[in-house]
């Protein structure tokens, strides 16, 4: 995708609020997003523009994305590849009348760091902070119900917490965790955190940046 310098920073000045939400699997990133949106601001992943971008650029995507197209992706300027992926979420946010937009989620420290660069105090990179235990009980009360009405077999508590540790052990091993170092707010959603009183961090949040 080309584009001048002229239209990067008018697109650049169309953004009145931007958050990034970034944490481990189950920790409620999906839940924040739901609130942002509900409150004005445009839902999105990551992981869509990424893949925008891979299209674009002729990936075989056939068996899905794989480690390595991020990694080709992301290997040769870094920072013109942030660019491009923030100057395309900001055409699809102009695309759909959205001055604010959130993306989960955010896996790459080094993006965070640069969007915040970019945007300055109107970008706030949110991780959320959760036990594994908290968000295997959240995810298998969840997945129980489900199975509930529809009549499937129901999980463990052991089974849903081994399930957890896989994904963080994937994500770990991907960095996910050095999101933490760059954020700009870190929302506690451990088991002693209700979901009202998570949701009215993130609104907290979002009215500070005005929205």
């Amino acid at each position: 995708m080309n584009f001048t310098n002229e239209q990067y920073h008018e697109a650049l000045s169309y953004v009145d609020g931007m958050f990034s939400l970034g944490g481990l699997s189950e920790c409620g990133k999906t839940s924040a997003g739901y609130k942002l949106k509900e409150m004005g601001a445009r839902k999105s992943k990551i992981i869509h523009i990424e893949r925008e971008m891979m299209e674009e650029r002729g990936y075989d995507l056939t068996d899905g994305m794989k480690d390595e197209h991020f990694v080709a992706l992301y290997s040769g300027n870094q920072e013109e590849a942030f660019r491009e992926f923030l100057y395309r979420l900001i055409g699809h946010m102009k695309e759909e009348g959205f001055k604010f937009a959130s993306i989960e989620s955010l896996y790459r420290a080094e993006l965070g760091a640069f969007l915040k660069k970019e945007l300055g105090d109107k970008m706030a990179n949110i991780y959320i902070d959760a036990p594994a235990e908290a968000r295997a009980k959240r995810e298998m009360i969840k997945v129980n119900q489900k199975a509930s009405e529809e009549g499937t077999p129901t999980v463990s508590f052991e089974e849903m917490l081994e399930k957890v540790l896989k994904k963080d052990e994937f994500k770990t091993k991907h960095n996910a965790t050095k999101v933490k170092d760059i954020a700009d707010f870190i929302v506690d959603n451990s088991e002693n955190v209700s979901r009202e009183e998570f949701l009215n961090k993130i609104a907290e949040i979002a009215h500070g940046l005005g929205l």
